[in-house]
């Protein structure tokens, strides 16, 4: 009887993943956060614990949030578990596929009906803010808003960029029109990461489902964390990998053999076969991505069945753990400059405009 492996090997795996660009995103959203009425914080459903971000909920923490877990095709995550885990913390929530003309108009009939209870009216408009993690789904969003909250009546036009990498939003957009009756506004933000991840499982998780893009994790082990979760969530690899295993394994070079074979990515070394164990590595994680495994969550913690109590306490553990690393980053910086640094020009012309995108 196939029994699955219960614990991962802690590999040594870069924890930071940190960009430039990020940093001045999250300024940005400090120097925008007065004038928003509502933020919608996206996640992903194939990773809806490792892909909330505590900086976001620090920014935003005075602010109305909605968050939204993206990408429900790829993965459902059971409404009773979501209950379970926002309820008690008084969370609004909703699940959606953002390529499902059905889903975008839940969205905006929610913003329309917070729009409607606000008293007195907003004077210049409802605002928003879409925030998250790379490729969660974010300017996909704002395209499928803007295209179905003028009821088709106006011509569409694409307004955020967007792509299967992580990144490809880089700059936090110019206001963005999605509704005219009632007034709708929103921002376009960069994917955030967090500077310092908390653990391997994690890193990898985001790494999967697309979100971290970095050269140096190394293909075999995300396979081999692919492999892990597959058979701990009793899909068992021989089901998942079907056209590549008869029996369930939970051995990663006996997966990617298996796959050499299939694929060819194989070659010789004298006389000898050799499978190619890194390209093979690197198929397996396109075919989940692309959705060719079959809905399968990388959170380990949601596999487990995770608890009200147990998520609130999570959140608080990452909370005070990213306080930490905020105030130790703050000290440094206080120690190297006492004088405040000058915008740049570009940034002086950013923080003026109000110009909206019609």
């Amino acid at each position: 009887m196939f029994v699955p492996r219960t614990v991962f090997p802690d590999y040594r795996v870069l924890l930071a993943h940190y960009k430039g660009h990020q940093s001045k995103a999250i300024k940005r959203m400090g120097e925008l956060s007065p004038q928003i009425n509502l933020v919608l914080e996206l996640r992903d459903s194939r990773c809806p614990i490792s892909s909330n971000n505590q900086i976001l909920e620090n920014i935003f923490r005075s602010k109305d949030r909605i968050i939204i877990y993206t990408k429900k095709d790829m993965f459902t995550i059971p409404k009773s578990l979501l209950n379970k885990w926002h309820e008690p913390r008084n969370e609004k929530f909703i699940s959606i596929d953002t390529n499902r003309k059905s889903d975008v108009l839940n969205i905006i009939k929610l913003l329309k009906d917070y729009h409607n209870k606000l008293y007195p009216q907003p004077p210049l408009g409802l605002r928003l803010m879409i925030t998250g993690m790379p490729n969660v789904g974010k300017s996909t969003l704002v395209n499928q808003l803007r295209k179905f909250g003028f009821n088709n009546n106006e011509s569409f036009k694409k307004v955020a960029q967007t792509g299967n990498m992580p990144g490809v939003t880089r700059n936090t957009s110019e206001i963005i029109r999605i509704s005219r009756e009632p007034e709708i506004l929103l921002y376009d933000t960069p994917g955030v990461t967090l500077p310092h991840l908390n653990d391997i499982k994690t890193v990898l998780s985001l790494y999967l489902i697309g979100t971290l893009n970095h050269n140096e994790i190394d293909p075999i082990i995300a396979a081999d964390y692919l492999l892990y979760i597959v058979n701990l969530s009793n899909n068992k690899s021989d089901k998942v990998f079907k056209k590549y295993l008869k029996t369930p394994t939970n051995d990663i070079y006996e997966l990617l053999t298996a796959v050499s074979k299939k694929m060819k990515n194989a070659g010789k070394i004298g006389k000898n076969w050799k499978p190619n164990y890194l390209g093979s590595a690197i198929t397996l994680i396109q075919e989940y991505r692309m959705g060719k495994l079959g809905k399968i969550c990388m959170d380990e913690n949601v596999l487990r069945g995770i608890s009200s109590e147990e998520f609130n306490d999570s959140i608080i553990e990452e909370n005070t753990r990213i306080q930490g690393m905020l105030s130790e980053s703050t000290n440094t910086t206080s120690k190297t400059s006492n004088k405040p640094s000058k915008p740049s020009k570009r940034e002086r012309l950013v923080k003026q405009s109000n110009q909206l995108f019609v």
